[in-house]
């Protein structure tokens, strides 16, 4: 099996999505969401099963409006590595 490559924007949205959850408060997203982007900025060497969870979440919450860093689905959905992170997946699964 191909490794995968995290994105740095997924890195990056992580990140970001890190700082609006704090600034809720740490009141958004569950604990997997939070521990996923932590394991994301790491650069954490991800199993195969997690990155299919990732790529299954990704694609199911990616309606949420990625621009309003108020709502706590962006900051779940970024927590995840988000859009940087769903296209990257998608290719490695469809090689």
């Amino acid at each position: 099996m191909d490794t995968f490559k995290i994105p740095l924007k997924a890195k990056m949205n992580a990140r970001a999505a890190i700082y609006a959850n704090a600034l809720r408060n740490n009141s958004c997203a569950t604990l997997i969401g939070k521990r996923r982007a932590r394991q994301i900025i790491t650069d954490e060497n991800l199993s195969l099963l997690t990155l299919k969870r990732t790529y299954s979440y990704l694609s199911r919450a990616k309606a949420y409006d990625k621009k309003d860093w108020s709502k706590c689905g962006t900051i779940s959905y970024n927590l995840w590595g988000g859009d940087a992170m769903l296209i990257a997946l998608k290719k490695f699964f469809n090689k």
